[in-house]
């Protein structure tokens, strides 16, 4: 979808990637890479068929009440400073994650990692790494229900957070996300960027308690709309979005993990 604000590239997995794709995000010179055929429709349906009867038995982490969303796995976001009950869920969820992909006859993080890492010029994209040779979480799943959203932010506010010191300890740069849709929402649930970057709004950080807030009505947006089986990379640190709400009674299930170039720069640093 064309926009006059944002600059979109649109790539299939089988086909040929841009390896200088992660390097224009991060300076700025793209907003959005959509990636298309990462998963097959057969194969998402089968995934959030097994996602919805919860059958790894994946630990169920709720968002705030009002976003009526949830996790399988953990978020650093929501997580207690305190991260040693965070990284050992992390080792658990890995082996449940292992049991779910072989039972569907994929390793759906092998596979997203090898994507990103092609879009990054060959670079490895594996879970940040934390203390005592633990990692973070490389994924989540999302769950959004009716009524579920994520309210407007940039992702760079994120390593303020005590939660994120061992990411900051090992990352530079800005945060990048992506997002593998497996089910889309009835209706909404869309990622919708605004025409604003965080340079054009110091002193917005995501808090409730702030009283000077960009006002969005006066804001451009685009919305991108995402089928099951694509991915996006997100020049989210930067650039202001939301998802909107769910509207229906079809779940939104997405997997979904935030990145940064590691300190040495010789890998990218993924975690949920």
């Amino acid at each position: 979808m064309p926009s006059d604000f944002l600059t979109m590239e649109r790539h299939d997995a089988g086909g040929p990637l841009p390896g200088d794709a992660f390097a224009r995000l991060r300076a700025g010179e793209l907003d959005v890479l959509q990636i298309d055929n990462v998963f097959a429709p057969d194969l998402c349906a089968r995934m959030v068929a097994s996602l919805e009867a919860n059958a790894p038995g994946f630990e169920v982490t709720e968002f705030p009440g009002p976003f009526k969303s949830f996790f399988y796995g953990r978020n650093l976001n929501l997580n207690d400073p305190d991260l040693d009950d965070y990284f050992t869920a992390a080792a658990r969820f890995d082996s449940d994650l292992h049991r779910f992909g072989a039972g569907l006859g994929v390793d759906p993080v092998a596979r997203i990692a090898g994507l990103l890492s092609a879009l990054d010029g060959g670079r490895a994209v594996t879970a940040a790494p934390g203390p005592g040779g633990r990692a973070h979480f490389f994924t989540t799943f999302r769950g959004h229900r009716n009524g579920g959203y994520i309210p407007p932010h940039f992702d760079n506010e994120q390593g303020l957070r005590p939660s994120y010191r061992h990411v900051a300890e090992v990352t530079s740069g800005d945060i990048l996300s992506f997002v593998v849709t497996l089910a889309e929402a009835e209706s909404g649930g869309v990622l919708e960027l605004y025409d604003l970057i965080a340079d054009q709004a110091r002193g917005m950080v995501n808090d409730d308690a702030m009283a000077r807030r960009p006002d969005l009505s006066t804001l451009r947006s685009q919305t991108v709309p995402v089928p099951a089986g694509s991915m996006l990379v997100v020049q989210s640190g930067r650039r202001l979005h939301r998802v909107q709400p769910v509207q229906g009674d079809r779940m939104r299930w997405t997997m979904c993990s935030f990145m940064a170039l590691s300190r040495d720069g010789r890998q990218t640093y993924a975690w949920g």
